[in-house]
């Protein structure tokens, strides 16, 4: 009985770990795919977007925009015909100014609509006098109150030849309003840009493996952008056998109902056969993901995800082969299989594994103790460690622990973690987190005792409390600058000042104590770049407070990049909203580049002190020259008479904050089963790589 019973459990447990494998495989591979469409949607808006701006420059170009309202005023005129605006001096002058010239055809052309559609100029004669379809021309509303607007791919009479390829391509425009003299949109230029051309290699760029495309396509349900794999469409006559043949703007994505590339023959027409399942709920103007699996035009089984872009009226798909996403997984489960077979065989296996969690039960209980440290409670867990509640053996106070097993992480990480230690053990500024002791196990785990912090942290405080006081601000800034001057004094730069890292707390009767913590990115100021042991192009630290040359040279940043950091955390304090903001990590990274911040008085509409304000702006500085040199330059600058007498804040205005308002912050605090590893752990998800 006893070895059935042991077969019976091992079948149990495979077929549970296969199922959660499976589980975790499929998310995974979910989570690529979207991964890859948001990378392109992203790549693709930021190309289109610098598109529209170069087309609204070139309309607003005077010598153009002079040109362009003379030709409209010109094809108004009763009795004008097509021809005569082919030949009129306006559209010749526009072929000068814009390149190409009559029939000479070109990659790049451009077109002149009037408000209802109709190309009254162009860079190709035999479009002139045509009108756009229905659907394209009522982008044309929006679009002449100044918005610039993707239009097609239209499919004109006559296809445009693009002279790289030597293969006649569709058109697809980026067009912006031409203003009149009251400044209205009346009339519309649109610059060709080529489907197959960057549209196509932006989209291009992040793909899944052999068998992946990622492609626009249309409301329509018509490829919009080259695909990859050509030649096997056409094996299975979706496209024409021929080389120079493409399927852009001519692929439809209809579900032939079956595999083609197996020898399935279609009942029906393909016209009149239903858009893939992705197509149908992309254009409904939903965003998803599938990994179950769907047909795609060939009637293959593939996975994919995808976006629907309604400010452009196109979608964007990734997909790959359900076969090449999943081969993994059908290793695994043959594996798994053969396994079951092997079950009878394979009886003693149970005990074995009953073995295994015995002895596995017996480590975590003697981990239980580290060194003089007993563990009580796990508060936090992050990508350096986990962080436990501990007492001391003798001292009994309440210590935090923070702790790595060396078999769990590489010698580069285990290197970074003990170098944090015993770089931070060496700040004794009241202000800065204390290290108590470290050292090893016998069973290879490497911890450190610190001291246990009950508070609240500064992005708790502005999330529950919002913009804080102008004297309190200041107050808090007075102790962080004395923390990072005795680290910045002996070589030390923190690099990863953010709210989350700075904590008011009661301490010895004393109310709004400020506390630094993790000091987890700390480095010395001449240390090298190859001696840096954080991971190969990374910039540490967190977006919202990264400086200039953290994000562009971060190998080269000193003790002003946390002067800069800090100067965002005040901006932060004062009008609670970040200095800049952004939908992306890298539009965050660009404003903080290239942006000045807007004032704090101006953000709030409210004015606050002059001096106080100065100071931020002063700090957020973006030549790091012109910031305070360090931490004690800026609390020199931080001295007695900063502020009036009126706006400091006092004892007791902090005591009447603790008794009345501290409630709230702490249970926010509390509520975060992260929040005190995030006090003191780098979180991972918290830094940008840069590939």
């Amino acid at each position: 009985m006893i070895p059935l019973a042991a077969a019976l459990v091992v079948g149990v447990v495979g077929w549970w770990a296969q199922a959660t494998m499976e589980r975790t495989v499929m998310q995974r591979l979910a989570d690529e795919f979207e991964t890859i469409v948001n990378a392109d949607v992203t790549a693709l808006t930021v190309w289109l977007e610098a598109q529209g701006q170069g087309a609204a420059q070139l309309a607003a170009m005077p010598e153009v925009r002079t040109a362009v309202l003379a030709l409209d005023d010109r094809a108004r005129a009763r009795g004008t015909t097509p021809a005569e605006l082919r030949r009129s001096p306006e559209l010749a002058a526009l072929r000068r100014l814009i390149g190409g010239s009559g029939e000479g055809h070109r990659e790049r052309g451009f077109v002149v609509l009037d408000r209802t559609g109709r190309v009254i100029g162009a860079d190709f004669d035999y479009v002139i006098g045509r009108s756009l379809a229905s659907r394209e021309a009522a982008k044309l509303t929006g679009l002449l109150r100044g918005t610039p607007t993707i239009l097609g791919p239209i499919p004109f009479p006559s296809p445009v030849y693009d002279s790289t390829s030597g293969f006649e391509f569709p058109a697809m425009f980026i067009a912006a309003a031409v203003l009149d003299e009251a400044g209205r949109g009346s009339v519309v230029l649109a610059q060709r840009l080529s489907p197959g051309g960057d549209f196509t290699r932006i989209l291009q760029v992040a793909r899944f493996g052999e068998s992946g495309e990622t492609y626009a396509f249309n409301a329509d349900g018509i490829v919009i952008s080259e695909l990859r794999h050509l030649a096997a469409l056409r094996r299975v006559n979706l496209l024409p056998d021929d080389p120079h043949a493409q399927a852009v703007l001519t692929l439809a994505l209809r579900d032939p109902g079956g595999n083609l590339t197996e020898g399935f023959k279609p009942t029906v027409p393909r016209a009149a056969m239903p858009l893939t399942r992705m197509a149908v709920d992309a254009i409904a103007g939903r965003s998803g993901v599938d990994v179950d699996g769907y047909r795609d035009v060939r009637g293959v089984s593939v996975v994919g995800a995808w976006r629907w872009l309604p400010q452009y009226d196109f979608g964007v798909a990734a997909e790959a082969d359900a076969s090449e996403a999943y081969q993994a997984l059908f290793i695994v489960r043959r594996a798994f299989w053969s396994l079951v077979g092997l079950l009878v065989l394979g009886a003693f296996g149970g005990l074995v594994y009953s073995r295994l969690v015995h002895n596995l039960q017996r480590r975590v209980e003697q981990a239980e103790k580290l060194g003089q440290y007993t563990l009580e409670e796990k508060i936090g867990e992050g990508g350096m460690g986990t962080v436990y509640r501990a007492s001391h053996a003798m001292l009994a106070r309440p210590t935090a622990i923070k702790l790595l097993r060396s078999g769990e992480t590489s010698p580069q990480l285990l290197a970074r973690f003990e170098r944090e230690v015993q770089l931070t053990s060496q700040l004794t500024n009241p202000n800065t987190i204390a290290i108590y002791d470290y050292g090893r196990t016998p069973n290879g785990v490497f911890y450190y005792a610190m001291e246990f912090l009950e508070g609240v942290t500064l992005d708790n405080l502005i999330e529950i409390d919002g913009p804080q006081p102008e004297g309190r601000v200041v107050h808090i800034l007075k102790q962080v600058a004395g923390s990072l001057a005795e680290a910045h004094e002996i070589g030390l730069i923190h690099r990863d000042i953010k709210p989350a890292n700075i904590m008011v707390l009661e301490r010895g009767g004393a109310y709004d104590v400020v506390k630094v913590l993790d000091f987890g990115l700390v480095r010395e100021i001449h240390q090298s770049h190859d001696e840096m042991l954080t991971a190969v192009n990374t910039i540490p630290g967190t977006p919202h407070f990264l400086s200039p040359e953290s994000i562009e040279a971060p190998e080269t940043v000193d003790a002003r990049a946390d002067i800069y950091a800090l100067g965002a955390v005040a901006y932060h304090l004062v009008t609670g909203t970040y200095p800049f903001d952004g939908q992306s990590v890298i539009r965050v990274m660009a404003r903080h580049v290239n942006e000045a911040p807007e004032p704090p008085s101006e953000r709030l509409g409210r004015p606050i002190d002059p001096a106080l304000e100065r100071l931020i702006l002063r700090m957020l500085a973006k030549d790091p020259n012109d910031r305070p040199t360090n931490g004690r330059e800026l609390l020199k600058a931080l001295s007695d008479g900063f502020l009036p007498e009126t706006s400091l804040w006092t004892e007791a205005d902090a005591k009447l904050w603790w008794d009345t308002r501290s409630a709230p912050c702490r249970e926010a605090e509390c509520a975060d089963d992260e929040s005190y590893e995030g006090a003191l752990e780098v979180d991972l998800e918290d830094r940008v790589s840069v590939v």
